[in-house]
C-alpha cells in the first residue's frame, strides 16, 4: 500500500499537479489537431483520396498499438525518462509533418503514423503518472480532472486553425505553433527528468511522491527525525 495519499484540494494546490497537467495537454494539442485535419491538410498535396483512406485507416491502428507499446515500456523503463522520450518523439514527428508538404505522400503516411504511434503513450503513460505521483485514493476524480486536457488540447487546435486560415503561409505555421506546443511539454518532462535524476522521486511502492518534489521546488529542507525522541523511543 502506498505509504502516504493527497487529498484532491492538496494535490490540486501543488505546482507539480499542473505541470503534469499541462505536459498532457500541450502534447495531446498535436495528436487531437492531426486526428481532425490529416485528411484535409493531405488533400492540399496528395490527389489519391484511396491513400489518404489508408492512411487514415493505419492511424486508427498505430494510435492503439502506440498506447499498449507505452504501456509495456512504462513497465521496464524510469517513467520520467519515457515521458521524455514520447515528447520528443511527438515534437519531432509534428515537425516532420509539415515537411511532408514538400517531400510527397510517403514522408506524409510516416510522419502521421509515427505522431500517432508516440500520441497513443499520452493515454497509457498519463494514469500511471498520477497514481505514481499522487497516490490511488483519489484517482477517479485526478483522472477526470486530467481528462480536461483533451479540453485545453482542442482550445490549442481552435487558435491554431485560425492561425491557418489568416496567416500567410498557413500550412507553416499550422504545425510549427503545434510543434511549439509540444516543445513545451519537452521542457516541462525534462524538468521532472531533472527532479528524478536529483533523487526526487515517488516510493517504489506506489505512495505519493508530489509533497517531496513539493518541498524540492520550494527549496524547503526536509523535515528530519529528532535524534532524541528517536533515542527515546528505541
Amino acid at each position: 500500500e502506498p505509504k502516504h495519499e493527497l487529498e484532491v484540494k492538496e494535490t490540486l494546490s501543488l505546482p507539480i499537479f499542473w505541470k503534469v497537467y499541462f505536459l498532457f495537454s500541450f502534447a495531446l494539442a498535436p495528436v487531437l489537431t492531426a486526428l481532425t485535419t490529416y485528411k484535409v491538410y493531405g488533400q492540399a498535396f496528395i490527389h489519391d483520396d484511396f491513400f489518404l483512406s489508408k492512411v487514415g485507416g493505419s492511424l486508427g491502428v498505430a494510435k492503439g498499438s502506440g498506447a499498449f507499446v507505452w504501456g509495456i515500456l512504462a513497465d521496464f523503463l524510469d517513467l520520467e525518462l519515457l515521458i521524455l522520450i514520447m515528447t520528443i518523439i511527438i515534437t519531432i514527428a509534428t515537425v516532420l509533418v509539415y515537411v511532408a508538404s514538400l517531400c510527397g505522400k510517403i514522408v506524409y503516411a510516416i510522419s502521421f503514423i509515427i505522431l500517432f504511434l508516440a500520441g497513443g503513450g499520452i493515454f497509457s503513460i498519463y494514469p500511471v503518472v498520477l497514481v505514481r505521483y499522487f497516490g490511488r485514493n483519489n484517482f477517479a476524480v485526478l483522472y477526470g480532472i486530467g481528462l480536461t486536457t483533451i479540453s485545453v488540447a482542442a482550445a490549442i487546435m481552435a487558435l491554431v486553425t485560425l492561425s491557418y486560415n489568416t496567416l500567410y503561409h498557413g500550412y507553416l505555421f499550422f504545425w510549427l505553433i503545434l510543434a511549439f506546443s509540444a516543445s513545451l511539454s519537452v521542457w516541462i518532462a525534462m524538468y521532472l527528468y531533472v527532479l528524478d535524476y536529483r533523487g526526487v522521486r515517488p516510493p517504489p511502492d506506489g505512495g505519493s511522491g508530489a509533497e517531496e518534489m513539493n518541498r524540492i521546488e520550494r527549496n524547503v529542507p526536509p523535515v528530519l527525525p529528532d535524534p532524541v525522541n528517536e533515542g527515546e523511543r528505541g
